[in-house]
């Protein structure tokens, strides 16, 4: 059977922490339309946490801030691009030890910003009664969706790059202290 402090592991609070600020980043500092956090959290939940935990941070954000602001059924597609910038950042997880993190972090911001814009707009050309359901409708929705694009493109031009060099440099000093910790526990152990 598994303890209490099994369960709260270092990862099981980070993950708590990121969804936290995630559902509060949508609801309570909404910046502006498509300037959001969501994309940031998912790519450093796969970066740093890893496996389950970047499948449930998205999720978690997703979850609790639709609950609170409400959603419609896009919700198939918004839920499922950031599960996918999840995975991006399991990617990126293997950069880490080179220190190019940061700069692919933000490529990835930027990738993940034109697959989220060109993904959710087919979704809502699909399942809405808004367009035509031919090009015409489809390259219609990809029109009216580019202001929304062009403030995620430069929110996450900001926030995805600044955010993974906050998170290396807390995961570098965090390194440094527990390798400091252990080499003090391994000299008083002489």
């Amino acid at each position: 059977m598994r303890t209490l402090k099994q369960v709260i592991s270092p990862r099981f609070i980070i993950a708590l922490f990121l969804v936290g600020f995630g559902i509060i980043s949508r609801t309570v500092f909404d910046i502006a339309p498509n300037v959001e956090f969501v994309t940031l959290l998912s790519l450093l939940a796969g970066a740093y946490l890893g496996g389950f935990w970047a499948v449930l941070v998205p999720l978690g954000i997703m979850f609790g801030s639709d609950m609170i602001i409400g959603n419609t059924n896009i919700f198939l597609f918004t839920w499922s691009a950031f599960l996918l910038g999840a995975s991006a950042g399991l990617l990126l997880r293997k950069l880490r030890l080179n220190n190019k993190i940061v700069l692919a972090a933000f490529g990835a911001g930027m990738a993940f910003s034109i697959f989220f814009y060109l993904y959710t707009n087919f979704g809502v050309w699909l399942i809405t009664p808004f367009y035509e359901k031919n090009l015409g409708g489809l390259l219609y929705s990809y029109y009216l969706g580019l202001p929304f694009l062009k403030l995620n493109l430069i929110g996450n031009m900001i926030v995805v790059p600044a955010g993974f060099a906050v998170a290396e440099f807390v995961y570098r000093r965090a390194l440094g202290w527990n390798r400091q910790r252990s080499s003090l526990s391994r000299s008083e152990e002489k």
